[in-house]
């Protein structure tokens, strides 16, 4: 369910920099918390919220040119840890966990349970590190395996816990600063990416069954069968994009805004975009 909030690298050229100095901060934020492992799976999902809390918060950030594992001859640009870096990085191993754990419960691979008892070390770390954090993503997922598993035929009603575990997100890591207008931004974006990731799997859930609020909704047989309400889905994605738009305008905020404008004006709206295609009839 996650990766779709990523940059649109051909319309970021010189600052595309920018966002992986944030991504490498992350990275050796985690590594120092919780070892290699879990760096592996840090999301451009996290590595957003990154970049827009450091902005909510009007924080200056520090950069040191370091090499890594991946990068041993040439130095980048890493972010210095911060306490909200460190925080995120906490909050990306719960995130990863539950989201390998929902998969696991919902029929995943052996690579996924492989993964979620690899992963069960440093979650036990992070859930002590964070465990207001922890409590609210295993409440929230808990709720939407239950409409999930009765077949709930309601996209708004289902894609409310997810909107509302991204809202919660930002309140818990962010406290009092998280604005109306930044928790608002929240909600929605959390709305598009469980919408948009049930967009992309139509075809795979069909086959293995597995809930999907578009199938279930409009009784689709077969991914074809969407594209005789292209009109209704379209309307639903791009009222959330619309959404996303006028909360993070209401922000008014100056700092990193290079890759945020990327992200929420235009890489979100291309992939949108993109996967409606597919049920756009010729």
């Amino acid at each position: 369910m996650f990766g779709y909030l990523d940059i649109e690298k051909d319309k970021l050229v010189q600052e595309r920099g920018l966002w992986q100095t944030f991504m490498c901060g992350l990275c050796f934020s985690t590594k120092k918390l919780y070892g290699d492992y879990p760096r592996m799976f840090i999301s451009n999902d996290v590595n957003f919220f990154n970049v827009l809390f450091h902005s909510v918060t009007n924080a200056d950030v520090s950069v040191t040119n370091k090499r890594c594992f991946s990068h041993p001859i040439r130095a980048r640009s890493v972010l210095d840890t911060t306490e909200l870096t460190d925080k995120l990085s906490v909050a990306n191993v719960l995130l990863t966990y539950w989201n390998i754990y929902d998969d696991t419960i919902d029929g995943g691979s052996v690579k996924k349970s492989c993964a979620l008892r690899l992963f069960r070390k440093s979650y036990r770390k992070a859930k002590n590190n964070f465990p207001e954090l922890d409590e609210m993503l295993a409440r929230r997922y808990g709720e939407l395996r239950e409409l999930e598993q009765s077949q709930c035929g309601s996209i708004d009603r289902v894609a409310h816990d997810f909107a509302e575990l991204s809202r919660d997100f930002a309140v818990l890591v962010l406290g009092e600063q998280a604005s109306e207008h930044l928790q608002t931004l929240c909600y929605n974006l959390g709305k598009w990416i469980y919408l948009i990731d049930a967009l992309d799997d139509v075809e795979k859930d069909i086959k293995r069954h597995n809930y999907n609020p578009f199938v279930s909704c409009y009784g689709a047989k077969h991914a074809s069968d969407l594209k005789a309400k292209y009109d209704d889905i379209s309307f639903e994605m791009y009222a959330v994009l619309n959404r996303i738009a006028q909360s993070y305008n209401d922000l008014n905020l100056t700092k990193y805004t290079c890759i945020l404008n990327n992200v929420l004006f235009d890489s979100i709206r291309n992939k949108t975009k993109q996967i409606l295609t597919r049920y756009k009839t010729e």
